[in-house]
This record gives structure tokens, sequence and C-alpha cells, in this order.
């Protein structure tokens, strides 16, 4: 089986079960034995490429057969064939074929499941009446070119092995030349009073790639509204998810990047000005896409009731390209603060079962780097695989459970060890074409598992690819399948987490070489590291909360997202799109620059505007530095200034030598980092002018002075001669003034 690949694509696994799309919903009963309908386009495994017919398993039920229930006494096989050829086929009989002997190991259930469709079937089988397919024609039914048909063949369980356990069968078309088609399937013997194989189903929620630029969104760390609303059709990935969890005993990982998008195209802001927001992205969508948002959070929140959810760090970072690098913990740190709090806000009331501290690395591929990462980020269990860490006992004749205690240093993590087979043969979930196959294989690795040891009931993990984009209508036959069987009992995550390791060797675990490969570059790892601490730096010197920097944080995580792998190509150019928003973020704050100044003064002070344009006020502190030894700058307090507003700051300024020289200023965060670009101020130092001009003024000074004292002696005087010649002449007695 190949590995399950992290990006957010349509899984296409194909194997030997599955051939073809689906002729007919897998649970709906058939009209007749054969019906002729318009040609299909199934695709025919590689096995069966030399056959003429492709087939296509529909269904078969019981999950279980038993002679001795009613119920389940009479064994129903419904296939689709498709004549692939240019020219009509005759004389095409189908018949079902069923090894009398149980497989008793795994390794034979996947060697039948992949055998070629040219493999003999055997010779100790039980076979059902041969049925005409196409068109009845006398000896055998007619297939014109492309045409397509559905064929049903029966077996009573009474003319079945009556062994307990999965027996190999297969449906083949025959001509008269011999076989015209094949494919291969399962039919499973009941036993009661085994102990059944408990098997836990994790379905993955996850956001996908984030952080591009869009339309409608810009750049804010979650899907854009046009993505998440692509995904919310009826026919849409998130759609199917939902849909393919009914039953509550399927555990979720749900990314909290996902949730905060859908809730965002949900409950739509008033757009902002300034860079993009969630809200302002989501406020232009489209009013179908809301109401589609807001339906798909009401089925969410009612899905988790009673189930098991995995809250994972936000966006769902790559902790195996996280583990190779020293700025790894810190981006751990910041990915998982406050993950399962949203996760719980986002569920609302629903009575989920919030399991916090699981680490899920992609493809369930973990080495000690990574186990290492996920023990200093204080986590409880890690979600491997059996490939990374696979049991040393070569003599080993059972499946043990999916379980194992790792040790790190003083700290013990469970680590929940997926069983790769299974976890592949889900993969093919994605496909409806395979569902009846995929269907009865599990219920052929369970009924095989369990009797292994009938009366040791153990445990498996089962994990779908986070590309998944499930069959609801599959997913919900393999859980009603598997619990009808008797051979499997679903359960969650926590129980898993509950079963005690087994006494069974493993080593590792090891990163295989394939799952290294596909790491995202640790460079690109290092400078999203330096994009989050340039973020937080700048938070330092915000006086509140302020929503645009929480954005340009998730949009930086979500660079490190799992679904990053396989686009190494892309990541240059989304994280400059981050970066720039980021800087654009940070030129709110800025010092305004100015024509030159002239300082004449041995002691003077340099003002220095600081503006704020951001909705929040800041604290910063305005830092002078000469390029020539000319000036001595002194220091200021750390300033604040109001949102929406500007600042004069005066920085205490000493000349020491007369010159042009040029002063970088620049504005820091109280942590310390700067704040956007230094600005740089040009001074004319010129301290002999400042004497000559102190003398000039003394001098001009001390003459008025005297000139005043002067006027003010010489004015009385003057004043007392002329009023003493004004004086008139006194008149003699007696005289006539005439």
């Amino acid at each position: 089986m190949t590995r399950r690949p992290g990006v957010l694509v349509r899984t296409t696994t194909a194997t030997a079960l599955a051939v073809g799309v689906a002729l007919a919903p897998a649970g709906a009963a058939a009209a007749s034995p054969t019906r002729t309908t318009p040609a299909g386009t199934p695709s025919p495994s590689p096995s069966a490429a030399a056959l003429p017919l492709a087939v296509t398993l529909l269904g078969v039920t019981p999950s279980a057969y038993d002679a001795d229930d009613p119920a389940r006494s009479l064994v129903t096989v419904r296939v689709g064939v498709r004549n692939t050829t240019r020219a009509a086929l005759t004389g095409l009989r189908a018949r079902l074929v069923v090894q009398r002997a149980a497989l008793v190991t795994r390794q034979s259930v996947q060697g039948w499941a992949t055998a070629p469709a040219t493999r003999s079937l055997g010779s100790s089988t039980v076979s059902s009446a041969r049925v005409d397919v196409g068109t009845p024609s006398g000896s055998g039914g007619e297939l014109p070119a492309g045409a397509t048909t559905e064929v049903v063949l029966t077996l009573p369980a009474a003319d079945l092995p009556g062994t307990g356990g999965a027996h190999a069968s297969a449906v083949e078309v025959l001509t008269g030349d011999g076989r015209a088609g094949l494919v291969r399937t399962f039919v499973t013997a009941a036993a009661p009073g085994t102990a059944p194989t408990r098997i836990t189903l994790l379905l993955p929620l996850v956001a996908g790639r984030t952080g591009e630029a869009g339309e409608d969104g810009g750049v804010d760390g979650h899907l854009s509204a046009a993505e998440v609303g692509a995904q919310l059709t009826p026919d849409g990935r998130l759609t199917h998810l939902l849909a393919a969890g009914t039953d509550p005993r399927v555990s979720w990982a749900l990314d909290p990047a996902l949730l905060a998008s859908v809730t965002a195209l949900a409950s739509p802001a008033a757009p902002a000005t300034g860079p993009a927001t969630p809200d302002a992205a989501a406020a232009g969508a489209p009013a179908g896409d809301q109401a589609a948002a807001a339906a798909w959070l009401a089925a969410l929140r009612s899905g988790a009731a009673g189930r098991d959810v995995l809250p994972l760090p936000y966006a769902d970072p790559d902790l195996a390209s996280l583990a190779r690098t020293p700025a790894g913990d810190e981006l751990l740190a910041a990915a998982d603060a406050g993950s399962a709090d949203a996760v719980r806000s986002g569920l609302g009331d629903a009575p989920a079962d919030v399991l916090e501290g699981v680490a899920w690395p992609a493809d369930e591929a973990a080495g000690a780097a990574v186990v290492g990462l996920a023990a200093r980020a204080g986590d409880r269990a890690l979600v491997v695989d059996d490939v990374s860490t696979p049991t040393t006992d070569d003599d080993l004749t059972y499946t043990p459970t999916g379980r194992r205690d790792l040790t790190v240093g003083t700290t013990r993590l469970a680590a929940l060890v997926a069983d790769a087979t299974l976890s592949d043969v889900f993969a093919d979930v994605s496909e409806p074409a395979a569902g009846a196959a995929l269907v009865q294989r599990f219920v052929a690795e369970a009924a095989t598992t369990s009797l292994q040891r009938p009366n040791d009931p153990r445990s498996l993990l089962a994990v779908a690819p986070r590309s998944v984009d499930p069959d609801p209508a599959t997913v919900q036959a393999l859980t009603t399948a598997l619990q009808d069987s008797g051979y499997a009992q679903l359960q969650g995550v926590e129980e898993l987490l509950a079963t005690p390791a087994p006494d069974v060797a493993r080593s590792g675990p090891v990163l295989p070489p394939d799952a290294a490969r596909g790491q995202l570059p640790v460079a690109h790892v290092d400078a999203v590291a330096g994009t989050v601490a340039d973020v937080d730096a700048f938070g330092t010197a915000l006086q509140g909360e302020d929503a645009l920097l929480a954005d340009r944080r998730r949009a930086a995580l979500a660079l490190l997202s799992v679904s990053w792998r396989g686009h190494a190509e892309e990541l240059p150019g989304a994280r400059d799109r981050v970066t720039d928003a980021v800087a654009a973020l940070a030129a709110g704050v800025r010092i305004v620059g100015g024509s030159t100044r002239n300082l004449a003064a041995t002691r003077s002070e340099l003002p220095v505007t600081v503006v704020n344009e951001l909705d929040v006020p800041v604290t910063v502190q305005v830092v002078l530095r000469a390029r020539a030894p000319r000036v001595q700058l002194g220091t200021v307090a750390e300033q604040t200034i109001a949102a929406g507003s500007q600042l004069r700051v005066a920085v205490p300024v000493r000349a020491l030598a007369n010159g042009t020289v040029v002063v970088d200023a620049t504005l820091r965060a109280p942590g310390g980092s700067q704040i956007g670009q230094t600005v740089p101020v040009t001074l004319n130092v010129r301290m002999g002018v400042e004497g000559w001009i102190t003398g000039a003024v003394g001098g001009l000074a001390a003459l008025l002075l005297v000139v005043g004292v002067v006027r003010a002696v010489r004015r009385p005087r003057r004043r007392m001669d002329e009023a003493e010649q004004a004086l008139p002449v006194p008149e003699a007695p007696g005289l006539d003034p005439r």
C-alpha cells in the first residue's frame, strides 16, 4: 500500500479491491438479477487490465453470515460489469466462488486482495449458480461494447463453509473462452463467542493550506471565503466529512484554523479599512456561502455530542519539520496556545470530549526528534504508525494492541500506534467505487485479527489521511458492518488511550526515509520563525488586543501546515505575502522625517514627531544614534501615543564639535525590537556661532543701556530750562500794560 499524502488533494489510491465508479448506491436493492444500463466509466485495476470486463463490487450482505440465524442465512453479492472492449461480448455468465478454508493470517488477506485477476481461485471452493450477464441470449448473456450491467448472486449460508472467519471469494464472469472478468472480495462466517477487536477510526477535520492572498480575503491566516464556500457545498469536502462521521464513536481531529475560517464566514462583520481581516474577507462572501457556513457549524456542534475530539495546534503544523530546527519548540508553543479553548468555544455547548495533548505528525510518521518535540510541548500522547515503530519479534503470530509507551528523559508519552494496513485501506473511503470492497476488507481484517486470539480482545487504530474527502455512505456502511459482524467494536481515542500498552517489544520510533523527504525546508521554517518573532515583538508595543496583529501571527503559523508538503515551490511567494503584511502593519507606527536641523547651542533638544495610525495606543521608545561623534545624544523615557494621533518627543542633545552629522532615529518596542524603518535626521552643528551671537547681542544691549542712561539724564534739565524761559513778566502796580 502507498503512504497517504499530506497535501489537501483528493486521494486516488487504486487497489485490486476498488475498480471503476459506483454503478448504484451501496445499499440499493437489486431489481432483477441482471439489468443493462447506459455505459458507465468504471476504471479497472491494474490486475484486471488484461481482461475485457471490468467488474466492480457493489455490496455484500450480511457482513457475517450464520446458517443458524435466519437474518444471516443468505449471502447476497452485487457487482457491476462493464464491457471495456469495442465489440459486443456474448455467452457471459457470472458465479460467486468462495474458498472453503478461512484465512488465518492478515498477510493472506492482503495477498488475496492484491492478487492478479488472472490468478487461480483455488480448488477447494463453493460456487453459486451461474447467472447470465447482460441480455440473455440462450447460451449466456450478451453485453454490448461499453455497456454496463448489474448482477446479483446468492449462496445459502448452509452451503457455505461453517468455519468462522474471512473466506476468500470472488465474482468471476466467464465466456466460452474462459475468464472475462473478475473481482476479488471476502465473505465472512460468524464465530459466536469470539472477543471482538476494538477499532478506533480517526477522521481529520483540517483546514488545508492557508495564508494565501485571495481575491476576497488577503493574508489573514484563514482559508479565504471562496475556499471555505467551495468546500461547504452539498458535494464539498467539509460537508462530506461531517456526513461521514454520523456515528459518535468515530473520533475527530479538529484544526482550530478551519473552525475560525468557517466561523468568520458564518458571522461576517462590516468591512474594515486597512489590511484584510477574516471578517472583512467574509463580509463580501455570497449570502448562500454564509448560510452554508452557519449550517455546517450547527451540524458540527450537533455531531460533536458524545464524540472524542482532538484539538490540533493552529493550522496543523508539520511536527517533523519543526523538530529539525531550534525554533520548532517556540513555533509549536505558538500554534498550541489556546487551540483547545478555541475548539471548545467553537463547539459551543456540545458535550464533546475534547482530548488535549495528543500530537499527530504527518502520515503518522515520527522519529526520535518528533517524540522529543511532543514531550517538550507537554503532550501526553503521540499518534504514530507501525511502520515507524514496528514489532521486533519475527515470530509474533498475532496483531498486538496499537499502544506503546515512550519515555523521553523523565517524561512518558502514550503512543497510539496506527495500523498502517488498515489506514491505507481506510484511505480508499474517498472513492465511492471502492466502498463495498473497503467494507468487506475491513470486516475480513477484523475477523482475522479476532480469531488470532479469540479470547484476547485487542485494539487497533485506523487513521484517514488528512486529504480525505470521504464518501459518507461508505463510512456509514463501514461502521454498521463492523458492528454487525460481531468481530469488531468501535471505540473512541480516549478508550484507546486508556488501554494498557501490551508487553510487545517495538523498535524506534524511526522516521521512514520517504516521510523525511516530504518535510518542509529548514530555511522556510526558520524564516517563518523570524516572522512570528517580529509579530510578537511588535505586539509588546500595543496597549490592548489588536485583531490585525493576531491575523498576522496566524498567517505566519499557517505557513507551517502539513498541507504545504508537496508545494515547496509555492512557499517563497506565500511567505513574502505574509512578511509584507507584517511590515505594512508595523508601518502604522513611524517617525516623521523632516528638514535639516541647525544646532547652535552646546546643549539643546532635538524634536522628533512619532505618528500612530493604528486603532490602539502604542508604547515606544525613541532612540537616536549619531553616525559621527560630533554630538552626544541623551535618552528619553518610553512614550505612549494614543490611537490615531501623533506626539512630539524632545531628545536632549549636547554638541561636541562643529560640522554636519546624520542622526539615525529609530522606534523600539518595550522589548527592545525595532519598529519600522530608521529615519535619518541631518544636524548642522555651529557652536562658534553661539559665542558670536551672544557677544553681539550683549554688546548691543550694553550700548542701548548707555544711550538710555544719557537720554534719561539730559531730558529733565532741558525741560527745566525751557520751563524757566516760558515764565510770564509780572505787572508793575498802577501801570497800564499797554
